[in-house]
């Protein structure tokens, strides 16, 4: 074995690592299998060649190239067949079932002179020589992988998908180039003392080999990992083999022969082989994998980590800066699916695509369910492509990113109502503590009213007493019924404090409408006695009974009148209360002012719980009006307008009387 030795033998091992890795995968892809099958014949070429240069018989030399061309000339359908089927051109599908007959007539002829009539001795060993029929051969193999370059180079152009595109362009600068530099070899048949240029196959291959690994082209990586390792021991076994051997060669020279001297480089190889073997294996892992494995441990750690935390935009962010340190990325984004979108699990985006033009080229659908998005990947900075692996842990990625994100929509929503159920009980507890004291004050008013009724009672009757006997001319009657009847107003207000405070110990029964009017009016009148407001009462209803409580129906009409007052506010205004009977008998009650008016959202909040305008309000007032409506079988309605005032319309059920 000599210098010369290498290069072929480097070749034929690392043609038969591919072999290997396609055959474990033929089961699954048809490509793989026919890939094995291309990489078998060009094993037993590189074979040939390494024994020739070995080998001091030019007989065995002769045999042995014939067997290795009676397998090799079915490369002529076999590039065609399988460049068919890994771009998907099934139009070849007769041509290459052609040449699979031709060379089943061609393979038997091989062994004889008129294919390989013999072999030359050069100073690196033996080399066959050609018959007529192997110029047969020679024409059918270039012509077969002149068209398979020329599918390959097609399909390239219009292939889109950045996989797929890259597996066409390494087969071509591979197997291609491979097969090209193989027909050089023919000089070296007819004659020329050059070193075949056929036993650097390994270079060609090689890429492959990188584009195997480094894009994973043919999904392999596993197996590549494994006929790595397998390579490199091989070939440092080998180095030393060839070392020892070498030395041999040097020691015994011509008197012992290669056999001997052989087992003598054997045996320290395979002592060194073993000791050295771990610390090589951890070396190429070292030196391979470590690359990979931290970036699986990042994705694997970030995919986690994201799940603990609870803000969408934090969760983008940290997804954003950790991938573009993972991958170093030229560009990164997250884009909400717009509306009927069909959605991917993954989308590798083509040239047409909008994504593509902003620098995206690959897309992992985020499944939230509140935000469904694209997580948008650009190129890697060192143009490597995204490999299967990397892919399904992306996608485990945007999985666990769609939860956390789904997740920190429900605790803020969470948040927000826990907030506002926080203010809802404080505000409510205000307004308890605010009822409570109205009531306090109610029952204070009760109690006064009550006092005060019999001094007034009293004071009232002493009066009409001396006003019957009085001279309705003179100015002291003037007085006293000038008195009188400011002491019967007061006796109205006390009447009408009584009833109010009586709410809830009255059962209901007919109450007049107009009565309950009037006393909101005696209430209210220090609240706009001093104002510019003009109180206009239209009574046209001629039944203004209704079934219910005279003191929250009088509460209602204080609520509505003291809106319309401070509505009004120090403008002149008018507040006008009418009422009126439907066609259906019912009571119709009209509270309509020329204040500031509402807005649309005002409107539309005006009668819930706690829901005010007023700086000091309490949001109670016309929730409490809209409730004792309800509750005495009526409805209420409001019309307003900004700037042109408001109209409350009012309608109960009438009582009819017998």
């Amino acid at each position: 074995m000599s210098i010369y030795s290498i290069p072929p033998l480097v070749s034929s091992v690392l043609l038969f690592i591919f072999v290997t890795m396609g055959l474990f995968k033929g089961r699954e892809k048809k490509e793989n299998l026919l890939f094995s099958f291309v990489c078998l014949l060009g094993f037993f070429l590189n074979l040939d060649k390494t024994l020739l240069t070995i080998l001091q018989d030019g007989n065995l030399s002769l045999m042995i190239s014939r067997i290795d061309h009676f397998f090799l000339v079915f490369i002529i359908p076999l590039y065609l067949h399988f460049t068919s089927v890994i771009t998907g051109r099934r139009e070849y599908t007769l041509l290459y079932k052609t040449l699979y007959i031709v060379a089943l007539f061609l393979a038997p002829l091989t062994q004889s002179d008129y294919y390989l009539k013999g072999v030359n001795r050069y100073f690196f060993g033996f080399f066959a020589t050609p018959g007529p029929l192997f110029y047969i051969f020679g024409t059918l193999s270039a012509l077969s992988v002149l068209l398979s370059l020329s599918i390959l180079l097609t399909s390239l152009r219009s292939e889109k998908v950045g996989l797929k595109r890259a597996r066409i362009k390494y087969i071509i600068l591979s197997i291609g180039v491979a097969a090209f530099v193989n027909h050089f070899d023919v000089l070296v048949m007819e004659g020329w003392e050059i070193y075949p240029l056929g036993n650097f196959v390994f270079l060609p291959m090689a890429l492959l080999g990188y584009a195997i690994y480094k894009h994973d082209i043919m999904e392999w990586r596993i197996f590549l990992n494994r006929g790595l390792q397998f390579f490199v021991l091989l070939l440092f076994s080998g180095g030393i083999f060839t070392a020892f051997l070498t030395f041999a060669e040097n020691i015994f020279g011509q008197n012992v022969g290669f056999w001997v001297k052989a087992f003598f480089a054997f045996l320290p190889t395979i002592i060194i082989f073993f000791a050295f073997k771990e610390k090589i294996q951890e070396w190429i892992v070292t030196v391979t994998l470590k690359e990979q494995i931290r970036r699986r441990q990042i994705l694997k750690e970030l995919s986690f980590s994201i799940l603990r935390i609870r803000s969408v935009e934090e969760a983008k962010d940290i997804v954003f800066s950790r991938l573009g340190e993972i991958f170093s990325l030229s560009a990164c984004e997250i884009r909400p699916c717009e509306k009927d979108e069909p959605t991917e699990p993954i989308r590798f985006l083509k040239e047409n695509d909008p994504d593509w033009e902003r620098g995206f080229r690959i897309g992992i659908f985020v499944p939230s369910e509140h935000f469904p998005s694209y997580l948008l990947l650009g190129e890697k900075k060192d143009l490597s492509l995204y490999t299967e692996e990397e892919i399904e842990l992306l996608s485990i990625l945007a999985n666990n990113l769609a939860l956390a994100m789904d997740n920190a929509h429900i605790l803020r929503k969470l948040k927000e109502f826990t907030e506002s159920l926080e203010r809802m009980v404080e505000e409510r507890t205000k307004a308890l503590i605010r009822s409570e004291s109205l009531a306090a004050v109610g029952r204070l008013a009760s109690g006064v009213a009550h006092e005060l009724n019999n001094p007034l009672g009293s004071v009232m009757s002493t009066i009409e007493y001396h006003l019957d006997r009085l001279d309705k001319k003179s100015s002291l009657y003037e007085d006293l019924d000038f008195c009188l009847r400011e002491l019967r107003r007061a006796d109205g207000i006390v009447k009408s404090l009584l009833q109010t405070a009586r709410q809830r110990d009255e059962e209901k029964g007919p109450v007049d409408v107009h009565k309950a009017i009037d006393d909101a009016l005696r209430i209210l009148y220090t609240e706009y006695r001093k104002k510019q407001i003009e109180i206009v009462k239209s009574y046209s209803a001629k039944n203004p009974f209704i079934i219910g409580v005279h003191g929250r129906l009088c509460q209602v009409f204080i609520n509505l009148i003291k809106n319309g007052i401070e509505a009004i506010g120090i403008d002149k205004g008018k507040l006008e209360i009418k009422t009126d009977n439907a066609q259906d008998g019912s009571v119709m009650v009209t509270v309509e002012d020329t204040g500031s008016g509402m807005d649309e959202e005002t409107k539309a909040n005006l009668f819930k719980p706690f829901f005010t305008t007023k700086a000091q309000g309490v949001g109670l007032g016309l929730y409490i009006t809209y409730e004792i409506v309800r509750a005495l079988n009526g409805q209420i309605r409001v019309e307003s307008e900004k700037g042109k005032g408001t109209r409350f319309e009012l309608t109960f059920p009438a009582y009819q009387r017998l």
